[in-house]
C-alpha cells in the first residue's frame, strides 16, 4: 500500500512539474519570437529592428547607431572617422 501511495505521488508530481513546463515554454515563445521592424540600409534609427539578409529569413538584431548590412543581413557598429 505504501508502495502504491508513493508512485501515485510521484506520477502526480512528474504530471504537474510537465504541466508547468510547457505552460512557461508557451509563455516564454512570445519574448524569443518577438518580431521588430526591418532595419533600412545604413544607419539605424530605430530602438530595436531586424536588418535582414535580401527576402531570405536570415536576419540579426539592429540598435540605434548601428549599420544595417543588407546585404548580408548583419549589424556593425557606427564607426567614426578621424
Amino acid at each position: 500500500m505504501a508502495m502504491d501511495q508513493m508512485l501515485r505521488k510521484a506520477v502526480f508530481a512528474a504530471l504537474i512539474g510537465a504541466i508547468t513546463v510547457l505552460t512557461i515554454y508557451e509563455a516564454s515563445a512570445a519574448v524569443r519570437f518577438k518580431r521588430f521592424a526591418h532595419c533600412p540600409e545604413g544607419l539605424v534609427s530605430k530602438k530595436t529592428c531586424e536588418c535582414h539578409a535580401g527576402s531570405s529569413g536570415r536576419f540579426h538584431f539592429c540598435h540605434a547607431g548601428q549599420n544595417c548590412d543588407t546585404i548580408h543581413g548583419l549589424c556593425h557598429k557606427q564607426t567614426r572617422s578621424q
